[in-house]
């Protein structure tokens, strides 16, 4: 059973020019501690990791809850990789709070399917949240 489906688009140049405005400022408020560590070891245009991201976290957000300032923090929703490259969201804080009281409301624990795709200068994410199936 699907319980949330969200999308968003980004332009990479739109976020390139906030992130020269603010630096670490907006860095530090959207991202997690984990994205930010991995990003500094990465070799590609960081506006197009920080940007995926960025439409990941739109996109859950549009999934996840109804009203807006609802328990949900970017920062503590971060996209990272599996041992093959494929994305997956991890939950800390507050935010994990809001998900697991979600659950317990919902008496079934939910799963979060994510894809990611670019082609300059837009990435676009697309994140369906549904039930987990029993085991």
């Amino acid at each position: 059973m699907i319980i949330g489906i969200g999308t968003d688009i980004l332009d990479l140049r739109r976020l390139k020019k906030t992130i020269n405005k603010y630096d670490k400022k907006f860095i530090n408020r959207i991202y997690g501690k984990n994205e930010i560590q991995i990003a500094k070891s990465k070799s590609c245009k960081l506006e197009n990791y920080f940007g995926k991201r960025f439409a990941a976290k739109e996109a859950t957000w549009k999934a996840l809850v109804s009203n807006r300032g609802e328990g949900i923090y970017f920062n503590e929703i971060e996209i990272l990789n599996n041992f093959d490259g494929k994305p997956y969201l991890f939950f800390t804080g507050k935010t994990k709070k809001y998900i697991q009281k979600k659950e317990k409301k919902l008496r079934a624990k939910l799963k979060f399917d994510i894809s990611l795709s670019d082609d300059n200068p837009y990435v676009i994410a697309f994140v369906i949240i549904s039930l987990a199936p029993d085991v």
